[in-house]
């Protein structure tokens, strides 16, 4: 049928509007941002209220994505209202895992548009009741090219729900603000060991605070902002296992958790990708079938290994001279207990108890599993094992052992 004349100058009207307002939203944009100096944050704010506005929208945001652990999570946002309640509606981190159409959107960088979430209510229930929990009547989103990992997201719009051209620029736009914002946390960190050699080599420093270092900078124990995160480490570092599986890991490390450990994991893991992409373009653990697991791609050494190397092989050393040089080796890395801020945890006991299942003739197993019960209060299970090592260990290795602790020898 043909349109009637007045239907299509109607129409001709509202797409003059549509380029007339994309060209004021984009000079009023490089207005704002091209004369000053501007934080990522406030460039961000002011992308994010000219998309609010361009759309008549209630809200708009970026969203950190990770297409591996199906999680997302708001990382800037704007919204006209006196009370913002983004961090009230959302979960610290949400997940997508049945939100399969906006990860396809994601992946193949396709704008997604919802112009009525009613109509999704009964064909994608679990999408519809997360539009309900955020208020989300409407939406339109287009992911950050060229790299996947994040989205911009207007929710409510009252107009050009279809235009998506403008949405993709703000998103480029964005993109840069969002680099520019990783770069400044990165440049804070930037420091590397002298056995860094290449974008592949992580030297991770067990002895004391835990650090982890690559060839764009270091991070702290204190950055990583979570001593569960710090433990996690720790435990695949130390375990010698390939990969574990979320119900290990939480079993050896929090047994007494009785919240879902798979969920927990993916927020941890996701959370120190997010941390350890301020230093390295590579993710630090991968997710495979069998479980977590340190990146096969990268060459991870840690200060402990390089420890008991130089205690091997000055156990081994022909001469005296060689054998004090690498012992002082040794000590030069020796910068407190392994994970000193977890000291006596009862996950160490855990890995005490292994070492000694595999040698028993390891005195510092028995040192580290007594001493760890008798900071728990278990004297008991403490003298047991002192009668243990007494078997195990030579008079002179025992001796040593109950001086370390601050015991006399019965």
């Amino acid at each position: 049928m043909l349109q009637s004349t007045s239907e299509y100058e109607e129409r001709s009207f509202d797409d003059i509007q549509r380029a007339l307002d994309i060209e004021h939203t984009v000079k009023a944009l490089e207005a704002q941002l091209c004369y000053d100096q501007h934080s990522p944050e406030e460039v961000a704010r002011q992308i994010l209220k000219a998309a609010c506005k361009f759309y008549d929208a209630d809200w708009c945001g970026l969203i950190q994505v990770d297409l591996d652990l199906k999680i997302w999570t708001p990382f800037w946002w704007y919204n006209d209202s006196s009370e913002d309640k983004t961090t009230i509606l959302t979960e610290e981190f949400e997940s997508a895992e049945f939100l399969d159409r906006w990860v396809q959107a994601v992946r193949h960088g396709k704008p997604m548009i919802v112009p009525d979430a009613e109509e999704v209510k009964n064909t994608y229930p679990a999408e519809y009741n997360l539009y309900q929990r955020l208020g989300i009547r409407s939406v339109l989103g287009a992911s950050l090219e060229p790299r996947p990992v994040a989205l911009l997201a207007v929710r409510n719009p009252k107009r050009y729900i279809s235009e998506t051209s403008i949405l993709r620029l703000l998103a480029y736009v964005l993109l840069v603000a969002y680099k520019d914002k990783k770069m400044n946390d990165g440049l804070n960190m930037a420091f590397a060991p002298e056995n860094i050699e290449s974008s592949h080599d992580v030297f991770v420093s067990l002895f004391g605070e835990l650090k982890i270092y690559t060839s764009h900078g270091i991070l702290r124990e204190a950055d990583l902002k979570s001593p569960k995160i710090s433990r996690l480490l720790t435990y695949l570092l130390i375990s010698g296992k390939k990969a574990h599986s979320s119900l290990e890991i939480a079993q050896a490390l929090w047994p007494d958790d009785s919240t879902n450990p798979a969920k927990n994991m993916r927020n941890l893991i996701y959370r120190l990708r997010q941390t350890f992409g301020l230093i390295s373009e590579k993710e630090l653990i991968v997710s495979t079938a069998s479980g977590y697991q340190f990146n096969p791609d990268l060459h991870i050494m840690t200060d402990y290994q390089q420890f008991d190397d130089l205690i091997q092989l000055a156990s081994k050393a022909s001469s005296v001279i060689n054998r004090v040089e690498l012992l002082k080796n040794a000590i030069d890395l020796y910068c407190g207990k392994i994970l000193s801020s977890a000291d006596g945890e009862h996950w160490l006991i855990q890995f005490a108890a292994r070492s000694l299942a595999i040698v028993p003739e390891n005195s510092r197993g028995y040192y580290w599993l007594i001493h760890s019960l008798k900071v728990q209060g278990m004297d008991e299970l403490a003298s047991n094992e002192y009668q243990l090592a007494k078997q195990h260990l030579t008079t002179e290795e025992y001796k040593e052992l109950c001086t370390s602790l601050g015991d006399s020898c019965e």
